[in-house]
């Protein structure tokens, strides 16, 4: 019924010419879910060949609290990152074990701290894009629970 509804208030738009609305209502990159920032300028690790800009950070079990190790690294990243000021895209993967919805919130929740520490750190939040993929990754991706930082 909330489709029928959508669909409904879709058409009613596009008869008063509202063009751009109607593009709302169609799903592009289905496959990708940006959580936090502006896809402008940041390219899909599901497409390209990004390079990781650091190890793999590691969470246990369904925790996304960043610990010391977590913090040294993106400390590191952040002290850098005034040089050149690259734009990161932050993925956050999750256990294949874990409900579908369940483990996408928890890797867009992994992606969102991690975020959250490198602006605390220094880094423009305009420079940073957050992604969750839950447990659903390019078979190329990481199958565990984990943050991944590209440079973009």
């Amino acid at each position: 019924m909330r489709s029928a509804l959508i669909y409904s208030i879709a058409g009613a738009l596009t008869l008063c010419s509202c063009t751009t609305v109607t593009s709302v209502f169609q799903e592009k990159e289905a496959d990708i879910v940006f959580a936090l920032g502006s896809r402008e300028g940041f390219v899909s690790p599901m497409t390209a060949s990004l390079k990781p800009v650091c190890p793999a950070l590691e969470f246990s079990g369904t925790s996304y609290s960043l610990h010391g190790a977590h913090q040294r690294t993106l400390q590191g990243l952040a002290t850098a990152w005034p040089e050149s000021k690259p734009r990161f895209l932050i993925a956050g993967y999750a256990p294949h074990d874990l409900p579908e919805d369940y483990a996408r919130a928890l890797s867009e929740r992994r992606a969102q701290a991690v975020r959250q520490v490198l602006i605390e750190a220094g880094v423009e939040a305009a420079n940073l894009q957050t992604i969750g993929f839950g447990n659903d990754s390019a078979p190329s991706g990481p199958s565990t629970g984990v943050v991944v930082i590209y440079k973009q």
